[in-house]
């Protein structure tokens, strides 16, 4: 055999032994997604590179047949999807190198199939969009009566981005898509509320063209145009709520030019079929901006800029111009709100926050409210829904008639309360809140105030360490109310056993618990010290097993306990206790320990005292065995075991000289 002819051999060996699909096979499937709109489903079929294909529409099954590619075996091979549109999706291989993609179809769709290119971070894709023409007709008409029947203001809400383009994401995985699709709705609800007519272009996790997107608010006849997003910036530091608004003649600074690219990218990221363009040559579009559309759209962002300021930091102090192709709208006010910076680590946290969205929608709808006032016809007819409180004692004078009251940043119920001479159980009621902390900026307040001359009140006999303030907390009153109440002034002191005048209807249940959030370098000892509870109370009431296991940012139920009204139990002090660690070793905290017992921090213990601890504290936790091996030490066992030196000495009746020994047992708390 020749040279030549045993290089030959060998390399058809080499081939003989390449698996058959990668060597012949250049293109690979890497994944298949979906999403679903009221009036298509879309079905994208991420591949390796540009996919060739035949595609065939045959009775309700619609086959696409891929050229000189591989069988995927790294995806499933069958999605069962029971969508309007796609009932379920089936991979099945072919001869020749050719996969097959069966999608199995409802009655009367229509299918468009197109391919796009790699594009920032999306492979090329083959997508498929399964429309429903009956639906599209329907939902269409209906937008049409609305803007024919309705004789209300109507907004619509543009949510950014969705379903294949996520918008803008944060360092914690925080997307821009759901963020103010998340906004949109509450926007939505406190309008509608308000008596507008406010809809979306978007309910849901899929993507609108930019194009569809004007023509839903053309069909509504809107009113007033909104588009939310979230900005973002390489640098972490950028920070701030901005507006814009259209502009053809160019951006109003570089960074807006720069987010106006950015944002115009959608249509390409999300996957738009040909001849869905935005009419950008529409010479009537291009001339609004010279009537007077633009000036309102002006207004209103101004307006929306100050109410934002209330709530969050402003990047620009005026409204920006920048070519967004989302506002096109050529006699339709419309603003773009940028409503945070999604890539700064705070405001992604308050993004994440759904009482921080809620102050958004606020802020915006207050700017809508003070743009397109509601007749007064319709404020006459909300005020005869109010439902006026009776009381027994006023009920014809005219401070039994609630107010209403725009909570402000910075605000809580008790300085509302003490600011309209009320209490914090009577804003609770009247307002149905379960929490005293669950107010927001912009939200609206029913006020009822109070005449506390002629309140009902109950006595209160102050206890040794009471303030004033602990007993307007502790009661859901405030300071005010009970200097009037007491013809007190704020210089005055009080004393124990001196009776106190509290409003009767404001005496609650001292076992409702409050909600507190831990902050970092917190522990169970220092909050139920805080809150004059025990540590076996929160453990109880937060269902924790171990002590040390809080995290910062967590949510914590805590139940505030009056000492001197707890049930008590004896404890004999034994050789080496403090104080530390009995409250340590019963689930309870120094603090209480001392007020029980009348004494002081500098106050020592000695051997056979007897003192009083909370019963409810007082079940000893039970203890284990430990067998002592060669070579351990008191410490290690300490460490290995999450207790201290100290208690093991305690427990087991050891001298700090006694020396441990091999099988030895030690009891372990």
């Amino acid at each position: 055999m020749t040279r030549a002819s045993k290089i030959a051999f060998f390399i058809g060996l080499l081939y003989l032994n390449i698996p058959f699909s990668s060597a012949f096979c250049s293109i690979d499937i890497l994944s298949i997604r979906w999403w679903t709109a009221p009036d298509y489903t879309r079905v994208v079929i991420d591949t390796s590179e540009r996919a060739q294909y035949e595609a065939k529409d045959n009775n309700r099954k619609l086959t696409i047949d891929f050229k000189n590619t591989a069988f995927p075996a790294t995806i499933p091979h069958q999605y069962i999807l029971n969508k309007p549109a796609v009932k379920k999706i089936f991979l099945c291989p072919l001869p020749g190198n050719k996969v097959r993609v069966e999608l199995w179809l409802s009655k009367n769709v229509k299918v468009k199939i197109f391919t796009l290119q790699r594009v920032l971070n999306k492979p090329h894709r083959v997508v498929i969009d399964v429309r429903l023409p009956e639906i599209e007709k329907k939902e269409s008409q209906e937008r049409k009566q609305i803007q024919i029947s309705e004789k209300k203001k109507i907004i619509v809400i543009d949510p950014g981005h969705g379903g294949e383009d996520p918008g803008a994401i944060g360092r914690r995985g925080t997307k821009e898509k759901n963020v103010v699709l998340k906004i949109a709705k509450d926007l939505r609800d406190i309008l509608i509320n308000r008596g507008y007519q406010a809809f979306l272009t978007r309910k849901g996790d899929y993507y609108v063209s930019f194009k569809k997107r004007l023509k839903i608010a053309k069909e509504y006849g809107a009113n007033l145009f909104i588009s939310l997003h979230t900005d973002a910036y390489r640098s972490r530091g950028a920070r701030g709520s901005s507006v814009y608004c259209l502009s053809t003649r160019g951006a109003s600074s570089e960074a807006a030019r720069l987010l106006a690219r950015n944002e115009n990218l959608s249509d390409v990221i999300a996957g738009v079929p040909n001849g869905q363009n935005n009419g950008e040559s529409d010479p009537i579009t291009l001339n609004m901006l010279q009537t007077e559309t633009y000036n309102l759209s002006k207004s209103v962002g101004s307006i929306v800029l100050k109410d934002l300021k209330k709530i969050n930091h402003i990047k620009y102090s005026k409204v920006h111009e920048a070519p967004f192709r989302v506002l096109k709208l050529p006699d339709t006010p419309s603003i773009l709100i940028e409503v945070a910076y999604i890539s700064n680590p705070h405001e992604e946290l308050l993004l994440r926050k759904s009482s921080y969205r809620k102050e958004v929608a606020w802020a915006i709808a207050s700017s809508v409210q003070e743009f397109f006032p509601l007749p007064s016809s319709f404020a006459k007819g909300e005020v005869r829904k109010l439902k006026r409180p009776v009381f027994a004692s006023h009920a014809s004078t005219p401070a039994s008639v609630p107010v209403t009251y725009v909570v402000k940043r910075g605000d809580n119920l008790e300085r509302i309360a003490r600011r309209h001479n009320t209490t914090i159980k009577n804003l609770q009621e009247l307002n149905h809140l379960k929490s005293r902390n669950r107010i927001y900026a912009g939200q609206k307040l029913r006020v009822l105030p109070a005449v506390t001359e002629k309140l009902k009140t109950s006595t209160y006999i102050v206890k040794r360490r009471d303030t004033l303030e602990r007993i307007a907390r502790r009661y859901g009153t405030d300071i005010r109310t009970l200097l009037k109440l007491n013809n007190m002034k704020l210089k005055d002191r009080i004393y124990v056993s001196q009776k106190l005048k509290i409003p009767s209807e404001a005496v609650i249940k001292e076992t409702v618990p409050v909600t507190y959030v831990v902050k970092r370098g917190d522990n169970l000892e220092r909050i139920a010290r805080r809150h004059n509870t025990t540590i076996k109370n929160l453990q109880e009431l937060n269902h924790l097993k171990s002590r040390n296991r809080i995290y910062a940012g967590q949510k914590l139920r805590v139940l505030p306990a009056v000492t001197e009204k707890l049930k008590t139990s004896t404890y004999i002090v034994k050789r080496r206790d403090t104080l530390e660690r009995i409250a340590r070793r019963y689930g309870t905290d120094i603090r209480t320990l001392l007020k029980l017992n009348n004494m002081k921090l500098k106050d020592r213990i000695y051997v056979s005292q007897k003192l009083k601890i909370p019963s409810e504290a007082v079940q000893e936790p039970k203890s284990r065995i430990y067998i002592v091996r060669r070579g351990d030490t008191l410490e290690q066992i300490a460490k290995t075991n999450k207790t201290s030196t100290g208690i093991l000495i305690n427990l087991n009746n050891l001298k700090q000289r006694d020396r441990i020994y091999v099988n030895q047992r030690l009891k372990i708390q």
